[in-house]
């Protein structure tokens, strides 16, 4: 009686599901839970997987209609909004993901770099610690000596095509480059056959090994400005690496294109400093109405800026590099500076 039971439970289920729409041959036994095709067997699974680009998991954000959701759909939802907060909560815990803006207190190291490089006229700005690229940084300040030694990521464009490289440019990176050497000095044992780095990159750099070192140009990818990512700036092989940063912005470290030829690399256009400064100039400083001259407003601007970094020295006991977010400190200002 039972067996009979089982088996017409099992006949009113397949009849229900209808006929595979894949074989088309057998009663269908199994319903993909994403697109809902009825299969009878495993291959007929894997047919319908591959013709159909299904990997089988239902998608819990589809919109169900309220008159079609049944307790499974209320109880997949309410699990789904579980794991959501509860994912939440973990990256609340991360301290790796606990700040989404920079960080106002930097280490000594990083704010003594930051110091000196504002000192050079260099624009240094330090991605937070969770970041790739500050991950890799290995610029550091020689205290004693005055003295930065910078991670440089040089990119040879103009590769030969049987390369097989990314936009046809090699990578290599420096992990200390003294700012008193010139460019052409740095790079000299990339280009001179004399050199085992040089020979062992010979097929990568042949163009550039030709051409020789008096011909290479090279070229600061731009930071800091709209479509930075395909503008750069002309250096001077004959300069320092320290002079050839003064006025720019870098992040983290440097990273320097250099071709054989006269010109940026394909995918890239020349850059002043005169447009990088009006860029800079038209995102910082405030909208105003029409009232005095712009010279008197940046001399207002000045005077505003210089009482607030003397109520911050005050306030704090010692200099101060940025603002502060004190709710006491913000009261101050207000009365000392008439807005």
């Amino acid at each position: 009686m039972a067996d009979e039971t089982s088996t017409k439970t099992r006949i009113q289920r397949t009849m229900r599901l209808g006929m595979c729409e894949v074989c088309a041959a057998k009663e269908a036994c199994y319903a993909c839970p994403k697109c809902e095709v009825k299969t009878c067997s495993l291959p007929c699974v894997q047919i319908h997987k591959k013709e159909l680009n299904c990997d089988g998991q239902r998608d819990r954000t589809k919109f169900v209609p309220l008159n079609e959701m049944t307790s499974r759909e209320f109880m997949s939802d309410y699990c789904f909004l579980e794991e959501c907060t509860r994912y939440a909560e973990n990256r609340k815990s991360d301290p790796c993901k606990r700040f989404t803006h920079d960080q106002r207190n930097l280490p000594v190291t990083q704010h003594r770099m930051r110091m000196a490089a504002k000192k050079r006229n260099i624009n240094l700005r330090l991605q937070l610690e969770n970041f790739s690229r500050h991950k890799e940084n290995t610029t550091f300040l020689n205290w004693k000596l005055g003295r930065f030694h910078w991670r440089v990521e040089w990119l040879f464009a103009n590769i030969p095509y049987e390369a097989s490289l990314p936009r046809n440019i090699a990578r290599f990176v420096d992990e200390e480059c003294n700012e008193e050497l010139t460019l052409s000095d740095l790079v000299v044992k990339y280009v001179d056959l004399q050199h085992e780095t040089a020979r062992d990159q010979r097929k990568l750099l042949t163009n550039h090994q030709t051409a020789g070192i008096g011909q290479l140009s090279f070229w600061l990818r731009a930071e800091g400005v709209r479509r930075s990512s395909t503008r750069c700036y002309l250096l001077d092989s004959t300069k320092t690496l320290g002079e050839n940063l003064v006025g720019r912005t870098i992040v983290e470290f440097p990273t320097i294109l250099v071709t054989y030829e006269p010109k940026p690399p394909g995918g890239y256009e020349a850059i002043d400093s005169s447009e990088e400064f009006e860029e800079e100039q038209e995102e910082d400083l405030p909208v105003t109405k029409p009232g005095p001259s712009s010279n008197a407003v940046a001399e207002d601007l000045d005077d505003s800026h210089d009482v607030y970094y003397k109520l911050a020295a005050a306030f704090a006991g010692e200099d101060v590099s940025e603002t502060e977010d004190d709710e006491e400190f913000e009261e101050i200002y207000k009365q000392r500076v008439v807005l």
